[in-house]
């Protein structure tokens, strides 16, 4: 329907009134609708704000947990070390006090064999030049008294377990007097020397020594007994039985041939 012109022209304030109203009240409709929106929007925020600070904090206790653990397992470390360093450090200065207490007792020994060596050494000297040429250290029994005491003075020391310092006494006696009655024994020392110094090549070799330069001393039989046992012991059943079947059969009345026959039959 078509309005007349006197329509639109009767009261065209009021008009404007009615549609500003209208347009305000849409304005505040507006808004009220989003203030609820907002507040939502705002809320969420601030949860999930505070659910990343929460995550954070806990990260970060975590992290702090985890460098308290290492410095821990640090310091135990540290001690660990500390106390390994301690404990070396005396066992080698233990070690070195027994070295040192070793060394000392080695000289006191060794000081005391060399002392009565070139006492004695001194002594048949002066008999040398006492008695005429000749009668000293050529008949079985000469050097007498000098021989002996060499001898006493190694088989102490041999007890003692000073093989080097014995050594020398016995090899003297068989430099001077290699024919005295005590150079069997001497001989017989120096090869039991090299068993306690487990050479049993060279004990065997210096058993044989005994046998092969004083076939009939007491010390023969005794010799060639050892021989077969350290053979034994060495896993040659056949060279020990050779030895001391020999022994058995040359000197059958001996206490070595008693020991030789109960190893025969206990092989």
């Amino acid at each position: 329907m078509r309005m007349s012109p006197s329509f639109h022209n009767r009261n065209p304030g009021r008009l404007q009134r009615s549609w500003g109203w209208k347009g305000g009240a849409r304005a505040l409709l507006g808004l009220a609708l989003m203030l609820p929106l907002a507040a939502c929007a705002t809320k969420r925020d601030v949860r999930d704000l505070g659910e990343e600070i929460r995550t954070l904090n806990a990260r970060q206790a975590e992290l702090i947990r985890e460098v308290q653990r290492d410095q821990r397992d640090l310091g135990d470390s540290v001690r660990v070390v500390s106390s390994t360093q301690t404990n070396m450090r005396a066992e080698i200065l233990r070690r070195i006090v027994d070295l040192q207490e070793d060394l000392l007792r080695l000289q006191e020994v060794t000081g005391i064999s060399q002392q009565q060596l070139a006492a004695l050494r001194d002594q048949l000297e002066r008999e040398r030049r006492s008695v005429p040429m000749g009668s000293i250290g050529m008949e079985e029994g000469g050097g007498g008294g000098a021989a002996e005491e060499i001898y006493d003075a190694s088989v102490t020391q041999f007890r003692r377990g000073a093989y080097t310092s014995a050594r020398l006494g016995f090899e003297e006696i068989l430099e001077r007097f290699p024919n005295h009655a005590l150079a069997p024994d001497a001989r017989y020392y120096l090869a039991d020397i090299q068993v306690q110094q487990n050479d049993p090549a060279g004990a065997i070799e210096g058993f044989l020594r005994v046998h092969e330069f004083h076939p009939t001393s007491d010390r023969a039989p005794d010799a060639l007994y050892r021989v077969g046992m350290l053979y034994r012991e060495a896993g040659d059943r056949d060279e020990a039985r050779r030895h001391l079947e020999r022994v058995v059969n040359t000197w059958p009345d001996s206490g070595a041939a008693d020991l030789a026959r109960d190893a025969l039959r206990s092989m």
